[in-house]
C-alpha cells in the first residue's frame, strides 16, 4: 500500500493559514498586573510617620529615593527639607530658585547643614536669607569664603537658632598672602555675632573648629586637584567648574585641604600638580644663585589663619548672646585660647556664664599657668576636654604620675580657691560701701559747716567746740592713712634688703607726697568706721564631672593608664580633704563672731539700761546744798561717765551683722538676675539659716563627698568615679616641637576605649548630626 504525497492532516494540525483545522485554542489571557509595593499598600500618613523615624542624616536622601521609585504615590514633601544638606557646590543654584518660588519650603526648614567645601558664597548668602527658621546650622567654611561673606551672614540675628557649628579651613596648595595682605581674618564674623545679636535663651551650643594645617607643601587633596583656577580671586568661587557628577564634601575630598589655589594665569588651564611648591620668588629664583642656596630654599610656607586676635573670642564670650551657652567647642590650632578665656574685657564682665562643657582641644593649655584660673573662673563647668593640648608639657612619660595626681588635687583645690576669692571680694565690696557712705558724710558736714560760718554765728563756744571735732577727726583720719599705707608696704622682705637707708625720701605727710601715695594705694581719705558687717562664704564642692587629657601620652600600656587613673583619684581625695579642713575653720570663724556679737549686745543693753536709770533715779541739785553742791557732784558724774565712755571706745566694735553664704549645688539652678555683679556679690549665693547651723549641717555635703571618693577608691559596687579621668583622645594634633627641639607628631592612639561618662562620649551625642 503506497502512501499519498499529501497525507490527511491531523487533528490539530494548522492549515496554510496557520489555523489549526479543528478544536481551535481559545485565545491567550493577558498577564497579570505585577503585585504592589508593600510600602504602597501603607497608608500616606503611617509613610510620613516611618520616614520621620529615618535619622535626620538621611531622611532628605531617602525622601528623593522614595519619590524617584514610585513618583505617584502621595509622599509628604516636607521630608525633603525639613533637614536640608548641601554635598555638592552645584546644588546652591536650583536650591536658591526653588527656595524663592516655595513659600512653604522657606518656612519648613529646621536645620542647614553645607557638607561641600567649594560653591558660591553669595549665592549660599542668598539661600541663608530665606531661611529665617532654622535651628540648626552646620557649614564647612573653606577657601570659597570671605570674612565679608560670613559677617553678612550673621548681620541679621536668628531668634530661633538652637545650635551652630562652623568648620573653618581656610589651606591653600600654593603660597598665597592676601589674606595679610588685604587683612582678611575672620575676626570681623565673631565681631557681627556680639555687636547684632540680642540674647538668646534658645542658643545653647556653638562650634567653632578650625582644621589642623596640611602637614606637606601639597596636601593630599585626593583625584581631583586639577581645579581650574581663577584671576585675582581669592578662590573658586564659581559653580561651573563643579562636576555635578561627584560630590565635593569631606568624605570625596580625601579630609584634607580643598583641590584651590590662586594662580597668576588667566586662561582657566588646570594647575600642573608638579609645581604646587614654593613659587621661587626672590633669589631662589636666580640661576647662579639657586646652585649654592638650594639648600637654604623653603620647602613649605606659612599657611592662611583664621582669627588674627582670639580675642574677639573673649568679647563674644562677654555679649549678651553668649548668656545662654551651655555647650562651647573652640579649636583653634596652638593658640593660647585658655589665657582668652579667662581675660574678660573689663573687670565687671563674665565670660559665658552658663557654661557646663568646653572643648578647647589641640590648644595651648599648661596645668601650671591657666587651668587653675580656667577652673575658677567657669563655676558651673561639669565637662572639660583638653585633647592635644600638651597639658603636661612633655613631661607625661617621667612624670606621669605625679602630674596626674596633681591635677585631681588642682581641679578639687580650683573651688576652694574660689571660695576664698568670692569672700575677698565680698569684703573689698563691703568696704567700698562703707568708704561712700563716709564720704558722703563727710561732704554733708562741711557744707553744714560752710553754711555756719556764711550765717555768721555768734555762740564762741560752738565755734570752739565745731573746730576741736574737726580737728579730732582729722587727727584720726591722718592715723588711719598712715595705718593702711604702713598695711601696704607689708610683705615679704629679703635677706639682702636693708632696714635703713641714706638717701633722701620725700616727705610724708607733704600734701603732694601723701597725696600721689593714696591714689597709687586707693587709701580712702576719709575716716571711715570699723566693719559692722561680716561675710563669710563656704568653699564649693567641685562641679567638674570628667576631664579628657587625651594625646598626652597614647602609647601607654593599660598598666600605666590604671596607675594614671589610680593617683587622679587620689590627688582628688586629698583636694577633698582640704576642702572639708578649709570648711571648718570658716565654721569656726562664723561661731566665734556670732558669739562676740551676742556679747556685744548684751554689754550695750546693759550699758543702755545703766545710763538711763541714772538719768532718771540719780540724784538731782539738792535745796540745801545749793548751786554749789550741784556743781560738785555733776563734776563727779561727768569725770565717771568720761572715764566709762573711754574704756567703751577703746574696745572695738565686733561686726554684728554676721551671715554665712553657700554656693548652690548643681541641681539648684540660679537664674541670670541673680548672679554676682558689681553691685551685689553676695547675689548667686545662699545664705545659711543661722537656726539650722547649730549641729553644723552644712558640712555634711563635704563628708558625703570624701566618703563616696573612698568608696570608689575601694572599689564598692554602686559607686561610681566622682570625676571621670579619660586619656584616649578623639582628634588629632597639631605638630609641637618637643622638650629637646624634636617634632612631636600630634596622631595616633585614637584606637583605645573611652571611659563611660567622659567628655568625648558626650561630645559625640551633641555635636553633628548625633546632636538631633
Amino acid at each position: 500500500m503506497t502512501h499519498s504525497t499529501f497525507s490527511t492532516p491531523t487533528s490539530g494540525a494548522p492549515d496554510s493559514n496557520g489555523e489549526p483545522f479543528n478544536n481551535p485554542q481559545p485565545p491567550p489571557s493577558p498577564p497579570p498586573a505585577p503585585p504592589l509595593a508593600p510600602i504602597l499598600t501603607l497608608p500616606p500618613e503611617l509613610i510620613d510617620h516611618l520616614l520621620s523615624l529615618v535619622p535626620p542624616e538621611q531622611r532628605q536622601t531617602s525622601a528623593l529615593a522614595l519619590l524617584r521609585v514610585f513618583p505617584h504615590h502621595p509622599f509628604a514633601a516636607k521630608h525633603l527639607w525639613t533637614h536640608l544638606v548641601v554635598y555638592r557646590g552645584g546644588q546652591l543654584m536650583p536650591l536658591w530658585k526653588k527656595l524663592r518660588e516655595d513659600e512653604a519650603m522657606r518656612d519648613g526648614v529646621r536645620s542647614f547643614s553645607l557638607q561641600s567645601w567649594r560653591g558660591d558664597a553669595d549665592i549660599l548668602n542668598n539661600v541663608m536669607r530665606c531661611l529665617n527658621h532654622i535651628n540648626t546650622l552646620m557649614l564647612n567654611i573653606g577657601t570659597n569664603f570671605a570674612p565679608d561673606h560670613l559677617e553678612e551672614m550673621f548681620e541679621n540675628p536668628r531668634e530661633d537658632i538652637e545650635r551652630m557649628e562652623l568648620r573653618f579651613r581656610p589651606y591653600v596648595e600654593q603660597a598665597s598672602y592676601y589674606q595679610f595682605l588685604a587683612g582678611s581674618y575672620f575676626d570681623t564674623a565673631i565681631e557681627s555675632l556680639y555687636r547684632h545679636w540680642p540674647s538668646t535663651p534658645s542658643f545653647t551650643h556653638l562650634s567653632i573648629v578650625q582644621d589642623l594645617p596640611p602637614r606637606a607643601t601639597a596636601p593630599p587633596t585626593a583625584f581631583n586637584s586639577n581645579a581650574g583656577s581663577l584671576s585675582s580671586s581669592f578662590a573658586d568661587l564659581s559653580v561651573a567648574h563643579n562636576d555635578p557628577g561627584t560630590s565635593d564634601s569631606d568624605e570625596q575630598s580625601g579630609r584634607s585641604t580643598p583641590p584651590t589655589s590662586i594662580s597668576s594665569s588667566s586662561d582657566g588651564h588646570p594647575i600642573d600638580n608638579s609645581k604646587k611648591h614654593y613659587t621661587g620668588h626672590g633669589p631662589f629664583g636666580n640661576p647662579y644663585l639657586n646652585e649654592k642656596l638650594g639648600i637654604t630654599k623653603p620647602k613649605t610656607f606659612a599657611q592662611p589663619i583664621v582669627f588674627f586676635d582670639i580675642q574677639c573670642l573673649a568679647k563674644f564670650g562677654a555679649s549678651p548672646v553668649a548668656e545662654h551657652l551651655t555647650h562651647l567647642r573652640m579649636r583653634v590650632p596652638s593658640r593660647d585660647l585658655a589665657r582668652v578665656l579667662i581675660s574678660p574685657p573689663r573687670v565687671s564682665d563674665v565670660l559665658f556664664p552658663s557654661l557646663r562643657y568646653l572643648d578647647i582641644s589641640t590648644t595651648n593649655v599648661r596645668i601650671d599657668t591657666t587651668l587653675s584660673t580656667l577652673l575658677r573662673t567657669y563655676t558651673r563647668l561639669e565637662h572639660l576636654v583638653l585633647d592635644r593640648v600638651n597639658l603636661f608639657g612633655f613631661n607625661a612619660r617621667e612624670k606621669g604620675p605625679e602630674l596626674c595626681h596633681d591635677l585631681g588635687g588642682l581641679l578639687v583645690s580650683a573651688s576652694l580657691a574660689k571660695g576664698k576669692e568670692r569672700e575677698r571680694q565680698v569684703a573689698a565690696w563691703e568696704q567700698e560701701g562703707r568708704t561712700r557712705l563716709a564720704e558722703a558724710e563727710a561732704a554733708q558736714r562741711r557744707a553744714q559747716s560752710h553754711a555756719a560760718r556764711q550765717n555768721g554765728g555768734d555762740d564762741d563756744d560752738e565755734d570752739r567746740e565745731t573746730a576741736a571735732e574737726i580737728a579730732e577727726r582729722e587727727r584720726r583720719e591722718e592715723l588711719q592713712r598712715n595705718i593702711e599705707i604702713a598695711r601696704s608696704r607689708r610683705g615679704h622682705r629679703s635677706a639682702a634688703q636693708a632696714n635703713f637707708t641714706l638717701r633722701d625720701r620725700p616727705a610724708r605727710r607733704t600734701g603732694t607726697g601723701l597725696s600721689s601715695a593714696l591714689a597709687g594705694m586707693s587709701v580712702p581719705s576719709v575716716f571711715v568706721p570699723p566693719p559692722d558687717k561680716l561675710y563669710l562664704v563656704l568653699p564649693p564642692l567641685p562641679t567638674i564631672k570628667s576631664i579628657s587629657i587625651g594625646g598626652e601620652a597614647h602609647t601607654l600600656s593599660s598598666a600605666k593608664v590604671a596607675e594614671w587613673e589610680e593617683e587622679f583619684h587620689a590627688g582628688w581625695r586629698e583636694g577633698l580633704g582640704k576642702v572639708l579642713g578649709w570648711a571648718t575653720h570658716i565654721a569656726d570663724k562664723y561661731e566665734r563672731a556670732k558669739r562676740k556679737a551676742e556679747e556685744w549686745g548684751v554689754q550695750e543693753m546693759k550699758g543702755g539700761a545703766g545710763n538711763s536709770s541714772s538719768s532718771s533715779t540719780g540724784p538731782g541739785p539738792h535745796p540745801k546744798h545749793g548751786a554749789g553742791g550741784a556743781k560738785g557732784k555733776g563734776r563727779a558724774s561727768t569725770s565717771s561717765s568720761s572715764a566709762s565712755a573711754t574704756s567703751t571706745v577703746n574696745k572695738t566694735r565686733p561686726p554684728t551683722d554676721v551671715r554665712l553664704f553657700r554656693f548652690p549645688l548643681p541641681h539648684e539652678h540660679v537664674s541670670i538676675e541673680d548672679r554676682p555683679g558689681v553691685h551685689s556679690l553676695t547675689a548667686g549665693l545662699i545664705e545659711i539659716d543661722p537656726a539650722s547651723s547649730e549641729n553644723r549641717e552644712y558640712l555634711e555635703p563635704y563628708r558625703q563627698a570624701i566618703g563616696d571618693a573612698q568608696l570608689f577608691a575601694d572599689q564598692q559596687r554602686g559607686y561610681r568615679a566622682p570625676c571621670v579621668f579619660c586619656t584616649v583622645p578623639d582628634c588629632e594634633g597639631p605638630q609641637r616641637k618637643g622638650a629637646e627641639g624634636e617634632k612631636v607628631d600630634g596622631r595616633g592612639g585614637m584606637g583605645g576605649i573611652h571611659r563611660a561618662g567622659c567628655g568625648h562620649l558626650l561630645g559625640r551625642r551633641i555635636w553633628g548630626w548625633n546632636g538631633f
